[in-house]
């Protein structure tokens, strides 16, 4: 009994992937991004600033300021980079990392980004207190989840 033996792909495409097929060996050799855990992945997404205390009393003609800021300012964090933006200023863009993370407690690290420093902690999956004692804005200041 002659049973015949099929050499390459049908279609005529002598033997190549066909067209959109990905090739298994680079796809193997691209190294896995870590997945995000723990305060980190929490983090992921915009928040806005619901509430500030702060340290100093804030003067009258800030007050202006303070109000745009509440309505306008969003900080988004995006993997390794954090983002703020307001009404008037596009958005800034600057690498962040978590230190001393303990449960929901962490210390934020944004050099040249906003609360560079402070410390920390989750109040619950939508919402972190923010107690930043830095020289521009220091006081504690409250974030939730923004609206999509």
């Amino acid at each position: 009994m002659f049973v015949p033996l099929l050499v390459g792909c049908a279609g005529g495409n002598g033997g190549q992937p066909a067209e959109g097929a990905t090739n298994g060996a680079v796809e193997a050799d691209k190294p896995a991004e870590p997945e995000l855990v723990g305060v980190k992945k929490k983090l992921q997404g915009t928040w806005e600033i619901v509430r500030y205390t702060s340290d100093h009393p804030i003067p009258n003609e800030a007050m202006p300021l303070m109000a745009d800021l509440f309505e306008s300012l969003r900080i988004g964090f995006e993997k390794d980079a954090q983002s703020v933006r307001t009404s008037k200023t596009p958005d800034e863009s600057a690498p962040y990392l978590i230190e001393g993370e303990s449960g929901d407690a962490f210390t934020l690290r944004a050099s040249g980004g906003m609360f560079d420093g402070a410390k920390c902690r989750f109040l619950g999956p939508d919402e972190w207190e923010v107690t930043d004692r830095g020289k521009t804005w220091p006081g504690v200041s409250v974030l939730r989840r923004a609206p999509r």
